[in-house]
């Protein structure tokens, strides 16, 4: 008889060990289920959890980012930059965001070599637009809160 300390929780038709239970099981039962990740013997020492070393930067590594710099916009592959796109694209974006993101859009146009006229122009009217798509979207969501059917109890 060989002993086998469980390390995941393994069920069958008649029997049920949960991960640190103890068995006791023929030699050649025992051997079939210590394989070092359903269980493992007994009378082995528990595996030393391994801890990856921390990454050491590399010379030629960037810095780490100031969350608190707005970048030129390529920090995110997944945010919109005026940079590529022309002028008539870049306006029918902001008509369609709020007043963080019309923000952020015209800071970038603004510090790009040669801001465009055509999108910094109308930054007064760009940002009115995304303030009353804020209002908009508030509205929605105030109304998706209670329902649209005011105090009374939400059910679905």
């Amino acid at each position: 008889m060989a002993t086998i300390r469980v390390l995941q929780a393994i069920g069958g038709l008649d029997f049920s060990w949960a991960p640190g239970d103890l068995v006791d099981l023929p030699d050649e039962e025992a051997a079939k289920w210590a394989d070092g990740i359903r269980a493992e013997f007994a009378d082995q020492a528990p595996p030393t959890p391994v801890t990856p070393a921390p990454p050491t930067p590399a010379d030629d590594d960037p810095p780490p980012a100031d969350p608190d710099d707005p970048g030129d916009g390529d920090d995110d592959p997944d945010l919109f930059n005026p940079a590529d796109h022309n002028v008539k694209d870049v306006v029918a974006y902001l008509d369609g965001v709020g007043e963080e993101e019309a923000m952020r859009v015209l800071q970038l146009e603004e510090n790009a070599e040669e801001p465009r006229k055509g999108i910094v122009g109308q930054r007064g009217s760009i940002l009115e637009r995304a303030q009353a798509n804020d209002q908009a979207t508030e509205r929605a969501a105030e109304a998706s809160r209670g329902g649209g059917r005011g105090d009374v109890v939400e059910t679905r």
